[in-house]
């Protein structure tokens, strides 16, 4: 996409487009009081146990349900690994060479005080009520990670205040060959099968097709995320990460999409837990924190879906111009370029160390390492401290704040295809999964035809093959929620309610 250099209708144009990829803004939230955080300063300023996930490094892109979870202390997580480690830690039991820990999704206004609520402020970016009390943070080691999935209501601003982080994203229209999935079930969150790290092509051939967009986020930047754009993220060291997810009007039917899903899972899901084998007890398909509710609160809320929907108004400004308006003079810059001149920085100056010591700003001195001594005053820094540190961002011959497209993998395919897959997310896609699933449940019902015809429940049941059979009867299950609640599936439905 060619771009008009330092011009405001670019930036306004490019955000506005349904096509847009995400950005990267630099420079914007150096005045952020956040930007002094470190996970050791943060420690003695949060307290309680949160709860934390831990995969082991070895197998990387287990699902949540997967992973070991514990609750512990911010403290107990700063001294992980080292020579104050607390005896009674929960993490005592797990080296931090073989796992990750991720206290992942925590919503500041329920662990942070007000001052540190302070601390974040989005209102340079057009909204200025908004602080920590709409954000949530995420604090993990080198290698913890969040699977890939997008994100159902909103697009996404991420800030990023201490040590780096991978994203991969895709475009919303090469949905269909991220193989979605609502298990594991939460609300909001649609999932990919795929293990974007390891794929397995012969399992998802379709993958091959879907084009990346990488980028690794450096502290004191800001990622945006469009709606419905699917990522995944992995921390390259100890991180800390603000985010907060800007509703938008397209939120009204999304969450008509997710009263239907939820309708349509919880009885299925209650039909798993019945279920009586070692798989059903060893995997669970509810994400924690997600809470399975009643049939009669389901359609509730299902009805208060469609209500809002149809009681909208456009009276709201749409928070994408907002946004628009908070950074239309700036500059876009090439990726390309800027990257070239980062890793000549990276590999001259910083090397190793950069990698292995990532650098926090000290309320004291600017810049030190994670184990060095802080110092836990308020006062403010200069701005040339914040421009000095080196976790801000690698140099570049660009001054002040200024915009960075993230741009996709070259691929062998024409511009003439790209432009051709993103067309073709409407009817044509819809109508090619339709087929696909009416396809399974053919062939499906074609195969299991002699064992079910005249017969009632109660013989099927007592019969000896299909007792026999039963350890298949969970994924027979799984691909049953899987087709019903695909999001094609869930906008055809949504169609018919709208009769």
């Amino acid at each position: 996409m060619e771009l008009e250099r330092n011009s405001s209708s670019s930036v306004a144009d490019l955000i506005i487009s349904p096509n847009c990829p995400p950005l990267v803004l630099h420079g914007l939230i150096d005045h952020w009081n956040a930007r002094r955080w470190n996970i050791e300063l943060l420690s003695h300023q949060v307290k309680g146990k949160l709860s934390c996930k831990l995969s082991p490094k070895t197998h990387q892109n287990l699902w949540e349900t997967q992973c070991i979870h514990e609750f512990i202390s911010l403290e107990e997580f700063a001294a992980w690994g080292k020579s104050n480690e607390e005896k009674s830690s929960p993490l005592n039991k797990y080296k931090p060479e073989d796992f990750s820990c991720y206290i992942d999704y925590k919503y500041m206004k329920d662990i942070a005080s007000d001052k540190i609520l302070k601390d974040v402020d989005w209102g340079v970016f057009g909204f200025p009520d908004r602080d920590g009390k709409e954000s949530t943070i995420w604090i993990g080691s080198e290698g913890c990670y969040t699977n890939c999935h997008y994100d159902t209501y909103g697009f996404n601003l991420v800030a990023q205040i201490q040590g780096r982080k991978q994203w991969i994203l895709f475009p919303p229209w090469e949905t269909s060959y991220l193989y979605p999935t609502r298990i594991p079930y939460e609300e909001s969150s649609v999932f990919s099968e795929v293990n974007v790290k390891n794929q397995d092509l012969q399992q998802h051939p379709q993958f091959q097709k879907a084009r990346p967009y990488t980028v690794i986020l450096e502290p004191g930047q800001v990622l945006y995320v469009p709606r419905h754009w699917w990522h995944f993220v992995e921390s390259l060291e100890d991180s800390i990460s603000v985010n907060t997810w800007i509703e938008m009007t397209e939120d009204f039917e999304s969450r008509v999409s997710e009263a239907v899903t939820r309708c349509l899972i919880s009885p299925l899901l209650g039909a798993r837990d019945e279920l009586s084998d070692e798989e059903t007890e060893s995997d669970s398909w509810i994400n924690p924190g997600e809470e399975i509710l009643s049939a009669d609160a389901n359609l509730q809320l299902l009805q208060l879906a469609i209500s809002l929907r149809c009681h909208k108004t456009e009276e709201q400004k749409s928070s994408r111009k907002m946004l628009c308006e908070a950074v239309k003079n700036l500059p876009i810059r090439d990726q390309n370029r800027l990257m070239n001149r980062k890793r000549k920085h990276s590999h001259e100056d910083v090397g190793n160390e950069y990698r292995k010591e990532p650098k926090v700003l000290s309320m004291e001195t600017g810049v030190v390492n994670k184990h060095g001594k802080k110092d836990n005053s308020r006062e403010e820094d200069s701005e040339e401290q914040f421009k000095s540190s080196r976790d801000l961002q690698c140099k570049t011959d660009v001054d002040g704040p200024y915009i960075v497209v993230v741009q996709t993998e070259v691929k062998d395919e024409s511009d003439c295809n790209l432009e051709s897959d993103k067309k073709s997310f409407t009817s044509d896609k819809r109508k090619e999964c339709e087929q696909s699933l009416e396809s399974d449940s053919s062939s499906k019902g074609d195969k299991n035809s002699e064992k079910t015809d005249s017969r009632s429940t109660r013989n099927i049941c007592q019969t000896s093959s299909l007792l026999e059979a039963s350890e298949n009867r969970s994924e027979l299950l799984r691909k049953l929620v899987r087709s019903v609640t695909h999001p094609n599936v869930i906008q055809e439905i949504i169609k018919e309610l709208h009769r």
